[in-house]
């Protein structure tokens, strides 16, 4: 045991820090032998504000159990590469929450977590899908346009819209330049534009989902613009311009100087280039085998493989967050039907276990996300090596983030200010010459090889616990499971071809004159009012004959 592990269990220095037995007293334990949660009824909980699981707590080795703490409570967890996180939290948080059913969306940039928690979930008759942006060719498909298409071609056009958008943000727009950010604006109008006009296009002329991929977004990127130039006689840009959103978000690159739309058109396929060089990779993207409405309503389970050497792939992942977030809420929303408003919690909780969260690029609203969760069935663990990484991404709003998480599991850090923060929450002593309860060196001397870390719990005293490795969980006995390969599928690819018979309206359209027809409007009114005049005047002249006529017969 460490210096610091003994000072807290001390009774010399009870009144600042909280004894494991009072810190876990509130929460359900986790037994390490049978793998099961021991049900523990909690007067006035319901059935959908608290689950049977969650993250792991302390560790009571003689009875071998782990307190987990199973509210929906948000948590965050600090520690820089090696000091443990994965296989004292990650890896041992996933085991027992497949031990109750839980759904999970795991972040797994090594697949770690992967090859350690995937046969026991297998077991447990959880639906597990693979997003591997490693290897491409192993693991499921997910098309991003699939679920903004579903809301398209049902009606509800302002869902799609919200969905597209999301999908520039984090594509597009993510990883913004600083210095003018006209360009990625600019780039990101062009994108949602062009899938708004694939969505219009695929509709109207009957062609499949599969059609409905971001291989024919770049297609019709090139359809549109051939190389620095809007094509002439361009029937698809007229086609276009009927709708006037699809117009608007448009009009900015095509219509516009030629230098202005040779900047924008560079941000763009720099943006989408990835694509365009791994065929393996828009593959996967082109087709989608996840389906998203069970992960709300049974035991499921996403990882998201993706390389750590390397944040190109990133952005794709904070996507994927994003998305299933928003499409869940949907879900949660349509869940019950009150007072005219829908409001509702998913049927079966969903975690996201996010690994080197402060590495993904700025998943848009996130903050609000976080705050939204909890009440609707939805609980994130955040998993950090340092606060700047997170000052990086949320600036001002990390604060947000940080304060709704309600869980603090501590490892160490060599951040100066991180440290300090954590010692000035942990209070100082009362004695006459006050000194932090806990000080930047002690936070540092937490034993890693006894899997001590520091646990800040709700409004509870600081609390110096231990955690079992994840050998514990399976015996030493735990069974690798691959990820399994899958056949390419051929892309499904559009030439965008307008029908003759839609060239013919678009012609009629396109050949009016407005200032002509305009003209010709005032002369035909001209010629009627003419005629109106002529007929008034031979009107009168024929009253004034007749009378004229009939005082002649009176003479």
């Amino acid at each position: 045991m460490s210096i610091v592990y003994d000072k807290s269990i001390s009774t010399k220095y009870r009144k600042y820090f909280e004894s494991i037995s009072d810190m876990v007293r509130p929460f359900r334990q986790y037994s390490l032998k049978n793998g099961k949660t021991i049900p523990k009824d909690i007067v006035g909980e319901k059935p959908w504000e608290s689950g049977q699981a969650g993250i792991p707590l302390a560790w009571n080795e003689k009875d071998s159990t782990v307190a987990v703490d199973h509210t929906d409570s948000h948590t965050l967890v600090i520690g820089p590469t090696g000091s443990k996180k994965s296989r004292l939290v990650c890896m041992p948080l996933v085991r027992i929450l497949g031990s109750s059913g839980e759904s999970m969306i795991i972040s797994d940039p090594k697949a770690e977590i992967y090859n350690r928690t995937a046969s026991y979930l297998k077991k447990q008759n959880y639906n597990i899908f693979v997003l591997n942006l490693r290897s491409p060719l192993h693991g499921e498909c997910w098309n991003p346009l699939s679920i903004p298409f579903d809301f398209f071609i049902k009606g509800e056009v302002d869902k799609a819209y919200e969905f597209v958008n999301d999908i520039a943000e984090n594509l597009i727009h993510s990883e913004k330049s600083q210095s003018d950010p006209f360009w990625d604006n600019s780039a990101g109008s062009l994108f949602f534009g062009l899938v708004l006009l694939l969505f219009k296009y695929c509709k109207e002329f009957r062609k499949s989902r599969e059609y409905v991929n971001i291989g024919n977004v770049v297609r019709l990127r090139n359809a549109l613009i051939s190389g620095n130039k809007t094509i002439k006689k361009n029937y698809l840009w007229e086609y276009a311009k009927s709708d006037p959103i699809i117009a608007s978000a448009l009009i900015g690159t095509v219509e516009t100087a030629n230098d202005t739309r040779a900047g924008i058109l560079s941000v763009f396929d720099q943006k989408v280039r990835m694509f365009s060089i791994q065929p393996n990779l828009l593959d996967m993207l082109s087709h989608n085998d996840i389906d998203f409405d069970i992960i709300g309503k049974q035991p499921s389970v996403v990882y998201l493989i993706v390389p750590d050497e390397k944040t190109g792939y990133h952005g794709l992942v904070s996507l994927f967050i994003k998305q299933s977030y928003e499409y869940m809420i949907y879900k949660a929303q349509l869940a019950v039907e009150q007072d005219g408003f829908h409001v509702g919690t998913l049927i079966n909780r969903l975690n996201y276990v996010l690994d080197e969260f402060s590495s993904l690029p700025t998943i848009q609203d996130f903050p609000a996300m976080i705050t939204a969760a909890r009440s609707r069935n939805i609980r994130f663990t955040l998993v950090i090596q340092s606060k700047h990484q997170l000052l990086q991404r949320y600036g001002e709003e990390t604060d947000t983030i940080q304060t709704n998480c309600n869980n603090w599991i501590f490892f160490t850090s060599r951040e100066i200010q991180l440290l300090e923060e954590i010692s000035s929450m942990c209070g100082k002593t009362s004695s006459d010459i006050q000194k932090p309860v806990l000080s930047i060196s002690a936070l540092q001397r937490l034993k890693k090889e006894s899997g001590e870390a520091l646990l800040l719990c709700g409004r509870a005293k600081p609390c110096i616990t231990r955690l079992p490795d994840i050998e514990q969980y399976d015996h030493n006995a735990f069974v690798q499971r691959s990820v399994c390969p899958r056949r390419a599928k051929k892309i499904k690819l559009l030439e965008f071809d307008i029908p003759p018979e839609k060239r013919q309206a678009l012609d009629l359209i396109q050949g009016v004159d407005i200032d002509s027809m305009l003209k010709s409007i005032d002369c035909k009114i001209a010629e009627l009012e003419k005629e109106e005049m002529q007929k008034k005047n031979q009107t009168m002249r024929e009253e004034i004959r007749i009378s004229k006529g009939t005082e002649d017969e009176r003479g």
